[in-house]
């Protein structure tokens, strides 16, 4: 179980992360929610052309202001396709806290992704009522 030192909606930076492919390396991730361990997307510097190419994919990212965020040097992308663990461990270098702005893009990237394992989308979701009301009503 993580300890209370890690926070949702905070930015972290990931030595070696293990979730990256063809190896680990550094990466910034938001965790999004707790449960046995700290769940987070990754954030990564563009969209890669499989996942432009594909509506339903492409609608899982959430664009992240590098003005808004002091640890990231340019806009970035949230991938909210796929969820993460991560041990305190992974989690000891914390860095911001997602802007409003960041927030409520991700909770709308959440509630329009197809592809996300659906007992997570219900937590993040279930836990940011207020903002996905306000986005579901601005439709």
């Amino acid at each position: 179980m993580p300890t209370n030192n890690v926070a949702l909606w905070y930015i972290y930076h990931v030595k070696n992360c293990i979730h990256t492919k063809p190896h680990p390396k550094n990466k910034f991730v938001v965790i999004t929610c707790i449960g046995e361990s700290a769940m987070g997307f990754l954030i990564n510097s563009r969209i890669n052309d499989f996942i432009l190419n594909r509506p339903h994919l492409s609608a899982c990212q959430a664009a992240i202001d590098a003005k808004d965020h002091s640890c990231l040097t340019h806009n970035s992308y949230i991938d909210c396709r796929d969820i993460f663990p991560f041990s305190d461990d992974d989690l000891n270098d914390r860095k911001s806290v997602i802007s409003p702005i960041a927030k409520r893009r991700i909770i709308q990237a959440v509630y329009l992704c197809t592809v996300l394992e659906k007992k997570y989308k219900n937590i993040i979701l279930g836990n940011e009522k207020d903002i996905l009301d306000s986005i579901i009503n601005s439709k």
